[in-house]
């Protein structure tokens, strides 16, 4: 009986120190005994004031300490340099280099271009903001921790940032990654950019934007916010800048808006037909979605459709882009009979949007959509 008892007193034990071992090798990161980095160049409140004349010159070089963790077995830190206006608490900021590395410098002219998107005056120092955030990986912000910020005084010259053509290109694409064969966009207003092509989904399926055919920059990608649907443009402006994230492709295969606001740095990107039908009790055609009156394209904005047809005193209207489907499909949350903000219902999983309201005038209106802005006019004739 004693030898059973120290033969299970053995077993116990064992089991007991394994278990201890196992919780050895399984530490947790504590983000308390994190240290973030440092900016240590430039100094802040450095004042630079940008010409055009040296554009391609370097105007600083942005050097940080590293970020230190408490663990030593985790994957390569990544730095992000961000900027924005000064006392904005980085609520629109942009991110001016993603790396590995612990330093990166920047090109008068790449400021200069980021100073613009922030509608800094010319010849007039603007206060920014900058800040290194360093992370772990893309998948948890849990390893994100943020260095102190520092403030530049950056005084741009006038340049022009619109660039003449822009191309649509990637895997999703029908020219897929030939940066020589990508698609032109047309210029519907300064600096926006929009065409309808044909995508193709999957997990392996992006698009960018580049300005010159056959090379890769200046390009745009976006950044872990950016959607199929929508999200913000992550500016490349020359190929000492790291590549954005590409945009990914809906998961739905068919002709798609594309929408790319080079200014504003945003774009969009809608499952469409390429037709737009009106439908409803306050129009002719009523509620038979097989009845729609077709709008009209602007073939040289493409997202520009406008209908002249008469209106009932009372009633609303949809637009609906397959005749004799109820998706996808056009209502609005906000706007009245002279006009407002289109909302857009994709599938038919969707809830319909509210209807868009009749003038309260019978009579005959055009009614204009410009699905670039999600907005539409009704124009009394």
């Amino acid at each position: 009986m004693k030898s059973l008892k120290y033969i299970l007193l053995f077993f116990l034990g064992l089991s007991v120190l394994i278990s201890c071992k196992k919780e050895e090798k399984d530490p947790v990161l504590d983000m308390g005994n994190t240290v973030k980095p440092v900016i240590a160049n430039p100094q802040d409140g450095t004042d630079y004031v940008l010409t055009k004349e040296k554009a391609d010159s370097v105007m600083t070089t942005f050097e940080w300490s590293a970020a230190q963790y408490d663990l030593s077995t985790l994957e390569t830190t990544k730095y992000t340099l961000e900027m924005d206006i000064a006392d904005s608490n980085f609520k629109n900021f942009r991110t001016v280099a993603t790396t590995e590395e612990l330093s990166r410098s920047v090109t008068v002219g790449a400021m200069n271009k980021l100073a613009v998107e922030f509608k800094a005056p010319f010849g007039v120092a603007t206060e920014f903001s900058f800040r290194i955030l360093a992370y772990i990986n893309d998948a948890s912000n849990y390893s994100d921790v943020y260095s102190e910020v520092i403030n530049l005084n950056i005084t741009p010259y006038e340049d022009v940032v619109q660039e003449k053509n822009i191309y649509l290109l990637g895997s999703g694409t029908t020219v897929g990654w030939d940066n020589a064969a990508a698609l032109p966009m047309t210029n519907i207003e300064e600096a926006t950019y929009a065409i309808v092509e044909h995508l193709t989904p999957g997990t392996d399926q992006f698009i960018k934007f580049i300005s010159v055919l056959g090379q890769w920059a200046p390009q745009w990608g976006t950044d872990a916010t950016g959607t199929a649907e929508s999200g913000p443009l992550v500016y490349r402006p020359d190929e000492g800048v790291a590549d954005p994230d590409p945009i990914p492709v809906g998961t739905e295969e068919g002709n798609y808006y594309i929408i790319a606001d080079t200014i504003g740095l945003t774009y969009k990107a809608m499952l469409t037909s390429g037709d737009l039908f009106l439908v409803g009790d306050g129009c002719p055609a009523g509620w038979d979605n097989a009845n729609g009156i077709q709008f009209t394209q602007d073939p040289d904005t493409l997202t520009k459709y406008t209908l002249t047809t008469t209106l009932n005193e009372t009633g609303g209207m949809k637009i609906l882009e397959v005749s004799g489907e109820w998706a996808p499909q056009w209502g609005t949350n906000d706007g009245d009979g002279e006009g407002g903000t289109l909302s857009y219902r994709r599938t038919e999983s969707e809830p319909d949007p509210p209807v868009m309201p009749v003038p309260g005038t019978a009579g005959e209106y055009t009614i204009e959509v410009r699905l670039h802005k999600l907005q539409y006019k009704i124009i009394p004739q």
